[in-house]
């Protein structure tokens, strides 16, 4: 058996940097090493949609640029996979579908803004990941018509049918097999869409670092966006210097001259201030997660352990802190602010779908109805009685409506509770830099009506299943530095990530 120069299941984008430096290796090599794995344990896993079929032109143009003294920056010629809801053009080799048997043969007109932004700093686009269809509306949680149900390469067996949406053996979605992806050796780093936990869960349940940008810090055109209030994007990693350098890239579209987040990196917590919310407070309802023996004491002593820790180490904690859950924040009606979310994202759904679908040269799929009646027209190839029975959430998009005034008005209620009298009052009264939570909850919310950086932190694994179980970490809005200084100090801090074992698949 040939010794592979680096191990795909904990190699980082930095690491191959280095190697591709010191000439020990090509990006040819590297792609080529990663298809290979893909080709592999994907048939398994279902984490990639497509792998480009230019990838190793691609890479041999890159290295060509390399030799000749010319490097675009930290990641040039570093692989990375990206969610199947931003456009690709035909020279990058990779189709656009959204998860949907309706949209693959689409014509792409041009990339997505941050897909560009990536290609610019000489990242090559390896593949194209799975995801819930049409990033949750439709499916179970990373279920889609072209992919399949993608795996947690944690959980041997697979999802059970009929797991609760946030059970064990779920991988969380929408952005599911950019997360599943990294996590098994597919890619070092990958690319994700968030509109309310969408890359956080997944990742969460995948031992990575991950980051939502703040709401209008990166270029969405191009994108697949289910509400154009909430959405906006991020990438994962295994480290968090990985991630600083990739949110690095997605935020200075915007902001060319952006302060780099590498420089907020620290190995100490000297100077960091950070609030833990109540454990007991934010516990996902049983509906949400099903019972899990012995979990809620283990994540309980986990959590006051890690705080111990973190005090130990010089960090300054304050808990608990308090936000309201979204359950229990009321408004007008008697409905809860959770709901009032779902209402804004189902009607602002249909609009999104069209103006996406705007953006293509396909005349056959122009409307939100159009793809409903070609899920009615295809059923044995769009619908899977276990993990797409209907297409409902479609069909509620549809018919969705709220007129522009309510929609502020109800923004703004979403506003008044995550960020006026949630984050922004926390931070102020007990002069914190960030505020931690877990990510086995629905905190994911405060992240999405504050339109704030939320991330998902690595932090312990479920002993009776091995599932990985993640932290939130959250801060005011363009405050990516004090998470990711939060982040340096975590990584230095805790135990090394768990490596899945995929041939016990």
């Amino acid at each position: 058996m040939t010794t592979q120069p680096f191990d795909v299941l904990t190699a980082t984008a930095v690491d191959l940097q280095l190697l591709l430096q010191q000439g020990k290796l090509t990006s040819v090599q590297i792609v080529e090493i990663y298809r290979q794995h893909i080709e592999k344990y994907n048939a398994k896993l279902h984490a990639i949609i497509s792998i480009s079929s230019n990838l190793r032109t691609i890479a041999a143009d890159l290295d060509h640029e390399r030799a000749e003294g010319r490097v675009r920056g930290p990641l040039h010629g570093i692989p990375i996979i990206v969610k199947d809801a931003f456009n690709t053009v035909r020279s990058l080799g990779l189709p656009t579908t959204v998860g949907s048997l309706a949209l693959v043969e689409s014509q792409i007109p041009k990339n997505a803004t941050i897909i560009d932004a990536l290609v610019q700093q000489g990242l090559i686009i390896l593949g194209k990941t799975n995801l819930t269809e049409f990033c949750g509306f439709k499916g179970t949680g990373g279920w889609s018509a072209v992919g399949g149900m993608c795996q947690s390469p944690y959980i041997p067996g697979g999802f059970i049918p009929g797991e609760k949406r946030r059970g064990e053996t779920a991988p969380g979605g929408s952005s599911t097999g950019s997360a599943m992806g990294v996590a098994a050796g597919f890619s070092p780093i990958s690319l994700g869409t968030e509109t309310s936990g969408s890359l956080t869960s997944p990742a969460s349940r995948a031992a990575l670092y991950a980051l939502k940008l703040t709401n209008g810090s990166v270029n969405m055109e191009g994108a697949w966006q289910v509400a154009a209030s909430f959405d906006t994007a991020g990438g994962m990693a295994k480290s968090a210097l990985d991630l600083a350098l990739l949110s690095n890239v997605l935020l200075r579209q915007k902001e060319p001259n952006r302060l780099s987040l590498v420089e907020a990196l620290q190995e100490g917590w000297e100077g960091i201030s950070v609030g833990f919310v109540d454990i007991e407070l934010w516990r996902l309802p049983l509906d949400a997660r099903g019972h899990v023996p012995g979990y809620n004491e283990q994540s309980a002593r986990d959590y006051d352990d890690v705080m111990n820790l973190l005090r130990t180490s010089g960090a300054h904690v304050v808990h608990p802190v308090y936000i309201t859950p979204p359950e229990k924040w009321l408004v007008e009606g008697g409905t809860d602010v959770d709901d009032l979310m779902d209402d804004i994202m189902r009607s602002q759904a249909r609009a999104g779908c069209e103006y996406y679908l705007g953006t293509l040269d396909d005349p056959k799929i122009t409307s939100l109805q159009d793809i409903i009646d070609f899920n009615n027209a295809h059923p044995e190839k769009e619908f899977d009685e276990v993990f797409c029975p209907n297409q409902n959430a479609l069909i509620k998009a549809q018919i969705m409506s709220m007129s522009r005034e309510d929609t502020e008005k109800n923004l703004n209620i979403c506003k008044q509770w995550a960020a006026v009298d949630g984050v922004d009052k926390v931070i102020k009264e007990h002069g914190i830099d960030v505020i931690v939570a877990p990510c086995d909850s629905f905190f994911a919310g405060v992240g999405v009506a504050a339109q704030y950086p939320l991330a998902s932190i690595p932090f312990s694994y479920v002993e009776s299943s091995g599932r990985p179980y993640g932290l939130h970490v959250i801060a005011k809005a363009n405050e990516e530095d004090k998470i990711i200084k939060f982040m340096g100090a975590w990584e230095k801090t805790i135990a090394p990530r768990r490596i899945p074992d995929l041939d016990a698949l």
